[in-house]
């Protein structure tokens, strides 16, 4: 225990590491409150005169003019939303949104207009899926709402995963269980949720900073020439300096989301937490959560990848003789996941980012878009969805990554 303390008094009395944990908790309030700096919205007064809000306020008052839609997504809703549309394109001879004039006001969609982008996807066609103009959609398609959404996702699947039977199953099976009526409260945007993505992608670099030269930097300094030959000075000390490691990076990594969701989630209305994913990202997406559920599983995952990189990190460090080389191999392999999804075969791209540590931390190749997306690993006859796998290796990888650190501080040096 005395080892222990004194591993984590050592790295945390380093300069290096109190400039990056500074970093850390201040990227998280500041990624939590820029997104709010995005909403605006401009509306005539009663005098007549224009106002426009920003920030807060905007959100606020957003959500006071759609409270007659918040809640439950019924068909007597979408209806109300596309006759409101119709209206406004009708008004100006338009047949979809894009061919609106510059001039015209559409301060009458404001609070239907979260509604639109979900109804374009209920009526894509399931052959092609483009949607047609909002002009041309059949308002009594409204009363099969819910059929509708079946459909497209059922149409979806077969797109994606035409050659797998075993995958579409299992994704209808998944689709079959989210509730429904889905659930809308104005708030909380898809844009707000990228940035928690784009904060676990920077912590995490952040900490393997800090963890990759743990061991490197005593062999670089010839410390562990010394250490080695003490009582304690090989399995126990790996012990402690990988718990200390492991104990001041994943507190970061807790209490940064912590703050980034208490100070979103305060912004935005913590009732907008009880949107459907599916109402905020796509119709067709396989999980039952909401946005609130969505915040934790993303932090809760992605905590098991970071730890998974971390502790590769550390083993990276029991390997190489110089804290850079240390560094730069690590760095490497925390953009390893981004550069394979973008250069790589689909199929093998896929693989690799499951397979790698820290595979679903990153922008493109996020946890979160793995949630929203049908991508499946498929072997023989079975199919798994990639947020299963990404979790699954993780769990393999945080004990195999450390086991191996302990090994080679013990057998391989010295």
């Amino acid at each position: 225990m005395r080892i222990l303390e004194l591993e984590i008094k050592r790295v945390l009395t380093t300069k290096l590491t109190w400039i990056l944990l500074t970093a850390a908790f201040a990227l998280s309030v500041l990624l939590a409150y820029v997104p709010v700096t995005f909403e605006s919205v401009t509306y005539t007064g009663e005098q007549g005169e224009e106002i426009q809000l920003k920030g807060v306020e905007a959100v606020n008052y957003l959500r006071e003019i759609r409270t007659d839609m918040a809640g439950d997504v019924t068909p007597e809703k979408v209806e109300t939303v596309m006759k409101t549309f119709q209206e406004c394109l009708a008004q100006y001879g338009a047949e979809d949104m894009y061919d609106l004039p510059d001039e015209a006001n559409l301060e009458g969609l404001l609070p239907y207009w979260d509604y639109i982008d979900r109804i374009r996807e209920m009526y894509s066609d399931t052959e092609t899926g483009m949607s047609p103009p909002i002009s041309e959609m059949d308002l009594s398609e409204t009363e099969r709402l819910y059929d509708k959404v079946m459909e497209r996702t059922e149409s979806l699947m077969k797109m994606e995963q035409q050659d797998y039977m075993s995958a579409q199953e299992a994704a209808m099976k998944m689709y079959s269980n989210v509730e429904k009526p889905f659930q809308y409260y104005s708030g909380i945007s898809s844009n707000s949720m990228d940035y928690q993505v784009l904060l676990i992608y920077i912590i995490l670099i952040l900490c393997v900073v800090i963890a990759a030269p743990i061991f490197t930097s005593d062999y670089q300094t010839g410390a562990d020439d010394i250490l080695r030959c003490t009582k304690h000075g090989r399995g126990k000390l790996a012990a402690a300096k990988i718990i200390s490691a492991l104990l001041i990076c994943g507190g970061t990594f807790l209490i940064c989301q912590v703050i980034w969701i208490v100070i979103t989630n305060s912004l935005f209305g913590w009732e907008s937490t009880k949107t459907s994913l599916q109402f905020l990202y796509s119709i067709s997406s396989l999980p039952n959560l909401n946005i609130g559920e969505v915040q934790l599983l993303n932090t809760g995952a992605g905590f098991l990848m970071f730890l998974a990189m971390v502790s590769c990190a550390l083993y990276l460090s029991t390997k190489m003789g110089s804290t850079v080389s240390s560094l730069a191999l690590a760095l490497f392999f925390c953009f390893l996941p981004m550069l394979v999804i973008s250069a790589a075969p689909q199929k093998l791209g896929l693989w690799l980012q499951c397979l790698l540590p820290g595979g679903g931390i990153g922008l493109q190749n996020s946890f979160l878009f793995s949630l929203i997306d049908f991508k499946f690993l498929h072997l023989g006859n079975v199919s798994v969805w990639t947020p299963y796998a990404m979790i699954f290796f993780a769990l393999i990888q945080i004990p195999l990554f450390l086991g191996l650190a302990v090994r080679s501080h013990c057998k391989m040096r010295g």
